[in-house]
Formats: C-alpha cells, structure tokens, sequence
C-alpha cells in the first residue's frame, strides 16, 4: 500500500504523464497495479512504465552507444574452469591444485562477483597487494578479455553509472521516476541510482 501510494504522488510535468517506476522483480509491478485498481486510482497508471534497474540500466549503455550482451555470470564458471587448463601464470595458486579440488572455479567466481558488487575494476584495485589478490585479478582480468562483450549485471551496473555521472541526459526515460530500494542492494546498483536524475526513493 505504502509503494503504491508513493507511486501516486509522482509528480507529473505537461499535460501528458510520463514516469518510471524501478522495480526489483515484474511481479511487483504487478501488484503495485492491482493495489492501485483495487483502490480505484487506476488513473495513476496512466503514462506509468515499469522496469528493472538492470533493464534501465542497458537502455541508458546502449543509448550511448555501448555494444554488449548480459548474461556472464552463468558463464564464469565455465571459463574459469577453461582458464585453469591455459597457460596462465598465477603467484599463490598452484594450478594443480586449482585443477585437482572441485570448488576452486565457484569460489572464484563468487569472490569476483562480490568485487563487481561493490563497484570494483581490476584497475581500481592498489598496487602491491597480496600474492591471493594478484591471482584473483590475473584471473578477472583474464575472464574479461575471455568474455569480451558479455557482461555481468555488476559491470552493466558501474558503466551505467560512469555514462549518468558524465551526462544526466543519457537517462533513457523523461518524467520523474520512482525507486523501491530493498535490503539486497549492492553498492555498484545504488551508485547507479543515485546518478539517475530527478529520482525519489
């Protein structure tokens, strides 16, 4: 009730409606609209569009022009487990342990995956680290020249975000737009929030 009323109260600029709703799931969309229709004030979902923030975020990336497919993290794995029969040269790891002791490719994957989460590149990480973290870069930075257009939600996410911080008029939707932020927000999603403009939450 409590969403649905705060989607009612966008404000709405012109004679026409025009606003966006960011929601984690479809499902909610949907049960944001029948509270509203159950409450007859269907007539605020007129001009009313509901998206993910990942879909947003792909429509600003190829508004500006951005060629990439989503969809890696089912991959990471895949590659990863392809990467430890390479030629590649790791500091700590030894790769016959990595080859012989199932977990090592989910492992890895999930560590990556929680540093794309916080909004993290290979290059943003400081020189001089660890021999552990050397090899976990060695290896990101492998997985992504393996990937090559294929992304992550993390990296959609952060180069979203570069695009709305240099230029607020890549947003892909006029009109005020409106945000649910859940307890599962991860940090590269949050700063892509908070770049898109004229945004409540």
């Amino acid at each position: 009730h409590e969403w649905a009323e705060a989607l009612r109260g966008l404000p709405i600029e012109g004679p026409l409606p025009n606003r966006t709703v960011l929601v984690p799931r479809a499902g909610i969309a949907h049960v944001l609209r029948r509270e509203l229709i159950r409450n007859a004030q269907q007539h605020a979902l007129a001009g009313t569009r509901f998206v993910s923030p990942r879909i947003a975020a792909m429509e600003v990336l190829r508004g500006a022009g951005f060629e990439f497919q989503p969809g890696e993290e089912a991959l990471r794995e895949t590659r990863l487990a392809a990467l430890f029969r390479s030629d590649l040269v790791l500091r700590h790891f030894p790769i016959d342990l990595l080859l012989s002791t199932p977990g090592w490719d989910d492992a890895f994957a999930r560590t990556i995956s929680d540093l794309e989460g916080a909004g993290l590149r290979p290059e943003d990480v400081e020189p001089g680290a660890s021999p552990q973290l050397q090899d976990v870069l060695t290896l990101w930075r492998a997985l992504d020249e393996s990937a090559g257009c294929c992304w992550t939600t993390g990296r959609i996410y952060r180069e979203a975000s570069l695009v709305l911080e240099a230029n607020s008029n890549a947003w892909s939707f006029p009109g005020a737009a409106l945000v649910f932020v859940t307890s599962d927000l991860a940090s590269v999603e949050a700063r892509f929030l908070r770049a898109i403009p004229d945004l409540s939450v």
